[in-house]
């Protein structure tokens, strides 16, 4: 499999960088193909950044809950996530983290690429 455009490859974690205007399932088709990469090349860690994408409102509670599950699919266990989202499509309660950690899978979303770095590569921040 070839890597994601906007694909890197970082100093202990890879990195996604999702940019364009669609919709949602476009943009989590996209988040999918990089995760399953991920996976199949052995990526540890991965953080993707959706900031960039653009053409949707925010998801439904019902399509937190889709995406949630699709990308714990794709992930398995092996693979720790953090996703960045602008603020303004963020859950406050992080619902579609709680639902992706039942099902197995170590992820956070953020609105900071910061604090997704700090969690993501285990500095003290949360």
């Amino acid at each position: 499999m070839k890597a994601p455009e906007h694909f890197e490859v970082m100093d202990g974690y890879s990195c996604f960088r999702l940019s364009g205007h669609g919709s949602l399932p476009e943009a989590a088709n996209k988040v999918i193909e990089a995760i399953t990469f991920s996976r199949q090349e052995g990526v540890r860690r991965l953080l993707i950044d959706t900031t960039k994408w653009t053409g949707h409102d925010s998801p439904t509670t019902t399509e937190r809950f889709q995406f949630a599950e699709a990308f714990t699919a794709a992930a398995g266990t092996a693979l720790k996530l953090a996703m960045i989202v602008r603020p303004e499509l963020m859950d406050p309660k992080k619902f579609e983290v709680t639902v992706a950690r039942n099902r197995g899978l170590l992820g956070n979303v953020f609105d900071s690429e910061k604090q997704a770095l700090d969690w993501l590569l285990d500095r003290g921040s949360q």
